[in-house]
């Protein structure tokens, strides 16, 4: 399945090796996010180390693997789909997840409530994404 991940998500990922983690590496799913994506999680890098029980060394090397497994577009990309992403977004600084979404006619995975707060695009969470790829907790 194609999906939108949000910034929340990957952070979850680098945290913990949940659910998140395994269908995140699963063969169900493939991961695009905007490459702000990218500034979003530099942001809260500091505190990564910790809350992951992860070396500085550990938790680089698992953020590569996560770039790995993640496509990424430039705003650029997302042009002609921003200024209806940023119409339909409950949060505006969402609206490249959103333009995103529109582009690639995808859902996205985000444990944000107010995403759902739109009809526009389908919002996961990931109880429901595993419920709807088949999958268990």
């Amino acid at each position: 399945m194609l999906l939108v991940v949000d910034a929340n998500i990957l952070i979850s990922i680098l945290i913990a090796k949940g659910s998140k983690h395994k269908l995140f590496f699963s063969e169900k799913i493939a991961s695009n996010s905007p490459d702000r994506i990218l500034f979003e999680i530099g942001k809260h890098w500091s505190g990564l180390s910790d809350k992951s029980g992860l070396s500085e060394n550990d938790l680089e090397m698992e953020f590569s693997l996560v770039r790995m497994q993640l496509n990424t577009y430039s705003l650029n990309e997302l042009s002609e789909w921003i200024k209806e992403g940023a119409a339909i977004s409950p949060d505006p600084d969402d609206a490249e997840y959103f333009a995103l979404a529109l582009k690639l006619n995808c859902p996205i995975w985000s444990e944000e409530k107010r995403l759902k707060k739109q009809s526009k695009v389908k919002v996961y969470n990931t109880v429901e994404l595993l419920k709807e790829l088949g999958l268990k907790k």
